[in-house]
């Protein structure tokens, strides 16, 4: 009887110590990167053109669904340079559970970007997404770049960074700006 005694504690001792190794090397294992060189994206990527190599994005753009046009155009533009940019209309399946799909995005995704107006500021899903862009950043060395594309406060954090100012910019502003994005997300 002894010996079936230590024999269960023995195996509950052991569970109990692969469990908490599991969590002392979950954090390492969250962010899911992929080889250099093996990324794809729904549009042509010109390798190495983004930012640091072996994420599967290089960029997650936070928006409110109110701002989808602008941020469309924007996001052409970033692919264009030939960035995999990671939103919801590029990540999201039919049949798929919204806040995994959306919090391995972030994961899988080298910088963030926030588009801030009065629709995301006054988003709960968008403030969801800045929190995990924060703490990535401030956690991870994510960068994270505020973008304002309208009159808003930014949150006490953002307002920490430099940010890209699209109110009211003429097209050669918004050129410039979008050079801007773009060497910040390559250094």
């Amino acid at each position: 009887m002894a010996g079936l005694v230590f024999t269960a504690l023995g195996t509950v001792a052991g569970v109990t110590g692969a469990y908490f190794a599991w969590v002392a090397v979950r954090p390492r294992l969250r962010s899911k990167r992929i080889p250099a060189g093996l990324a794809v994206s729904a549009k042509k990527a010109i390798p190495g053109a983004g930012g640091p190599v072996g994420f599967v994005y290089d960029v997650f753009v936070s928006y409110s669904h109110d701002d989808l046009d602008w941020v469309t155009g924007f996001a052409e533009r970033l692919e264009g340079e030939g960035f995999r940019v990671a939103r919801d209309e590029v990540i999201l399946k039919l049949g798929d559970v919204l806040v995994h799909s959306i919090e391995q995005a972030i994961r899988d995704s080298a910088h963030g970007i926030l588009v801030f107006s009065p629709a995301s500021v006054a988003s709960a899903w968008v403030q969801n997404e800045y929190a995990a862009l924060m703490q990535r950043s401030i956690r991870d060395g994510l960068r994270f770049i505020p973008v304002l594309i309208d009159d808003v406060e930014l949150p006490v954090f953002a307002a920490t960074r430099y940010y890209a100012d699209f109110r009211d910019v003429s097209a050669a502003e918004y050129d410039r700006l979008v050079g801007q994005i773009t060497k910040a997300l390559r250094s």
